[in-house]
C-alpha cells in the first residue's frame, strides 16, 4: 500500500512537472503569436498604403488661386480620406480597410480611391459608443 501510494505521488508530481513545462511552452507560443500578427497587420498596412499610392494619380502642386476657389472634390471636407479616417479613429489602415470591406464603415469608390462621408464615420461612431 505504502509503495502504491509512493508510485502515485511520483507520478502526480511528473504530470505536475509536464503540465507547467507545457504551460511554459504554450506562453512563448503565444507570444510568437501576438509578435507575428502585429508584424502581418503592419506588412498589410504598408502593402495597402503602396496600393493606394501606386494607383493615385501624380499630385501637381495647386497654383494659390485654385487653393481659394477649391470647393467639393477630392480635398472635399465632407469626404475623408482612409488615412483620415485612420487619423479619427486612431486605428491602423488594415484595421480600417476591414472595418470598410465588413460594411462596417460606408465608403463610396472614386476611381481607386476609397472615400467615407464624414457623416457616415460620425454614426459609425455614434452606433459603435459604449455610452451608456
Amino acid at each position: 500500500m505504502l509503495k502504491d501510494s509512493q508510485q502515485r505521488s511520483r507520478e502526480q508530481n511528473f504530470a505536475d512537472l509536464r503540465r507547467r513545462q507545457l504551460q511554459r511552452a504554450l506562453e512563448t507560443l503565444k507570444q510568437a503569436l501576438k509578435s507575428h500578427h502585429r508584424s502581418l497587420e503592419g506588412l498589410e498596412s504598408a502593402l495597402i498604403e503602396f496600393e493606394e499610392m501606386l494607383y493615385q494619380p501624380q499630385r501637381r502642386p495647386q497654383r494659390p488661386q485654385q487653393v481659394k476657389e477649391q470647393g467639393v472634390g477630392a480635398r472635399s471636407p465632407d469626404l475623408l480620406s482612409i488615412t483620415e479616417v485612420c487619423q479619427q479613429l486612431g486605428m491602423g489602415k488594415s484595421w480600417v480597410y476591414r472595418r470598410i470591406r465588413s460594411g462596417e464603415i460606408p465608403s463610396i469608390k472614386l476611381g481607386h480611391n476609397i472615400k467615407v462621408r464624414r457623416e457616415d464615420l460620425e454614426g459609425y461612431l455614434e452606433a459603435n459608443s459604449s455610452d451608456p
